[in-house]
């Protein structure tokens, strides 16, 4: 009689396939068979099975691979297995084939994390709450893909959502930090924020936050305001007249210095917006950063630019600013190409340098320095009020405000340009 051989892991390490045998399934007990099974790279695989009978018929059910699964663990696994199938020819549970089986179908039925992401832009492209039931904007799309696409789908987009650790987390954020870039580190932070979020609420989460102490490596701190003084918007005026500019270009940029618009919304000016009988200018929502439709006063200033604009208008082209496409407006890029083209005029004439946007700055800087109060003055640009109980108890609109706010920093640029005194803001003392 054969003695039985007493398996240890050091056995199952040092277990080979017979010469000319490519398969094997070796009893190692009752039930648990160690089968090995040789790749087409000529290593051998080794994998615990369990041995049950289903319907009459033989089933293998997978135990783990050996050595990711010792002996002891397979031993752990066979013996759950047995209890399950005992329960079951009592009618108390599942055969432990078929629960693997459901638990399979299961897993394949998660998605992962990038299933999970799609599923979210479609849902942000249907409609978002915070926008009112309005699609998210194009440029919210590419924030949240252009990380994902570089440092959150390579070391992630296949793990199921459910499984997705902080580790996992943390290793995508470490990525573009290891790369020196703390603001790319700190935007794949905020696109795993999102989709955590949106995970929990489709329940496709059901542990605990995996984003849970993980903080954001680069918190929000804005650079210094880069907004031109009174001197440099003179410099600033006069290099645009005498460069190669286009007419059309200086004027919408012109159109920001006087009512502090975004350059996109000057850049795509519909005349349709303009309401010259009443010197105003109907901005909506869909074409605001912020989902918030604003109303322009248009001062004396801002009406000449319009004026001068309408005049080189082409016939069809429904912007005030038309594009080299026809009916197509003047993209804002077309703006910021033509600011970079002036860098070095600034430069000489000792200015610093700006972009289109830092015009917007300049327009509500100059409302500070010329007196207009914080709130009337951020009301101008169209920022949200951050104070809650003015929001709360404040029912005035602050119009007649606005349009004084807008006409004094029209005023004080015609000033300025037939050579004007300066507003030099007084710098405080440090207190002793």
């Amino acid at each position: 009689m054969t003695k039985p051989v007493k398996w240890t892991d050091e056995k199952v390490k040092a277990l080979k396939l017979p010469e000319g045998k490519d398969e094997q399934r070796v009893l190692v007990e009752s039930g648990m068979y160690l089968f090995l099974r040789r790749r087409a790279t000529g290593e051998v695989a080794k994998q615990w099975q369990f041995r049950a009978q289903v319907n009459g018929k033989r089933r293998w059910l997978s135990l783990g691979s050996y050595p990711g699964v010792s002996l002891a663990k397979a031993r752990d696994e066979l013996r759950a297995h047995q209890t399950i199938q005992e329960a079951a020819k009592k009618g108390e549970a599942d055969h432990p084939v078929l629960e693997a089986r459901f638990a399979r179908k299961k897993a394949a039925a998660e998605p992962t994390v990038t299933e999970v992401f799609e599923e979210m832009l479609a849902d942000k492209k249907l409609g978002s709450r915070r926008k009112g039931g309005e699609p998210v904007k194009a440029r919210t799309i590419f924030l949240l893909t252009q990380p994902f696409e570089k440092d959150v789908k390579p070391r992630a987009g296949d793990i199921k959502f459910s499984k997705v650790t902080q580790e996992v987390i943390q290793a995508c954020i470490d990525a573009p930090r290891k790369r020196g870039s703390p603001g790319a580190a700190a935007h794949v932070y905020r696109t795993w924020r999102t989709l955590t979020n949106f995970g929990a609420k489709r329940r496709y989460l059901t542990t605990i936050d995996p984003m849970l102490g993980i903080e954001n490596p680069k918190p929000y701190r804005p650079a210094p305001v880069n907004a031109a003084a009174d001197l440099e918007i003179k410099k600033l005026r006069k290099i645009m007249l005498e460069s190669d500019m286009s007419l059309s270009t200086r004027l919408a940029l012109e159109l920001i210095l006087v009512t502090g618009v975004r350059p996109e919304e000057a850049a795509g000016l519909p005349i349709a917006e303009l309401d010259l009988t009443k010197r105003v200018w109907n901005l909506p929502a869909h074409r605001v950063k912020t989902n918030t439709a604003i109303t322009i006063y248009l001062s004396d200033e801002a009406l000449a630019i319009i004026e001068a604009a309408k005049a080189l208008s082409i016939k069809g082209n429904p912007y005030l600013f038309p594009g080299r496409k026809e009916r197509r407006a003047q993209s804002p890029g077309a703006l910021a190409k033509a600011m970079r083209r002036i860098v070095d005029r600034l430069e000489e004439e000792g200015c610093r340098k700006f972009t289109p946007h830092d015009l917007r700055k300049t327009f509500r800087t100059m409302l500070a320095r010329l007196g207009v109060a914080p709130h009337i003055a951020e009301l101008c640009i169209n920022h949200k009020e951050e104070e809650t109980m003015r929001r709360v108890y404040d029912g005035h609109d602050y119009f007649p405000e606005m349009v004084t706010a807008w006409t004094k920093a029209g005023a004080h640029m015609t000033v300025l340009m037939q050579g004007g005194a300066e507003v030099i803001p007084l710098r405080r003392k440090p207190a002793a």
